[in-house]
């Protein structure tokens, strides 16, 4: 069971890191948008950190809902994103409501492994319109021979990127890497085969693609 007070904490406090230019979550953000039409009405982002997708979405819907359970984060998204189409809402997804086919899309990057996953999905199928997407970009567990060996094979690509984007070998400072290692000691993760499995029992027809640095993407258009 997830310790939401542990979560918010960390996030408050990972919050006040000065963030490189590239990171392992944006590099995906433009490709995310990809998915989603013109024309939507209202987009949910759950996990919106310091909003930096959620003006991405922003271009692309009436309204954004982008809600962080850290309030440091929302303060600082409020500060740069605030005069844009997006309500910030600091707040635990779980205890919130939506209405049955209210939503046009429900994007989240790097936050699925905080909920748990069946109410993510189900959450999707009764909130999500007729035609509406749920897109996921999150971490995996390593499982599998194939896992170990693309995991390895990113190392070299990720060491260019951030030399062109962030003008180093790694990513974040001492201090960042610190605070992002004693987070992830308490993050779990599930496999691929996992998910494919519970993804399948409750929206069939989705998507699931393994990206280069370490993450998964999953798409379902109801």
């Amino acid at each position: 069971m997830e310790n939401y007070d542990v979560v918010k904490k960390d996030f408050n406090e990972i919050s006040d890191i000065v963030e490189d230019r590239w990171n392992h979550n944006n590099c995906y953000f433009k490709n995310i948008v990809k998915y989603l039409s013109e024309d939507n009405e209202v987009i949910l982002e759950i996990g919106c950190g310091k909003g930096e997708l959620s003006n991405l979405l922003a271009k692309k819907s009436d309204h954004v809902i982008a809600v962080d359970l850290a309030d440091r984060m929302i303060e600082k998204a409020i500060s740069q994103y605030g005069y844009k189409n997006i309500d910030f809402v600091s707040k635990n997804i779980l205890d919130m409501e939506f209405e049955e086919n209210s939503l046009d899309a429900i994007v989240t990057t790097a936050t699925a492994h905080h909920l748990p996953y069946e109410w993510l999905l189900l959450f999707a199928l009764r909130t999500l319109k007729p035609r509406g997407k749920l897109i996921i970009l999150d971490l995996y567990k390593v499982n599998t021979f194939t896992d170990m060996l693309l995991n390895l094979l990113a190392v070299i690509p990720n060491m260019f990127m951030n030399i062109v984007h962030n003008k180093k070998i790694k990513s974040g400072d001492e201090h960042s890497r610190e605070v992002w290692k004693r987070h992830g000691e308490h993050d779990t993760y599930m496999t691929l085969e996992e998910m494919h499995m519970l993804v399948q029992k409750y929206l069939p027809g989705a998507v699931i693609r393994r990206k280069l640095f370490w993450r998964y993407l999953m798409i379902w258009e109801k």
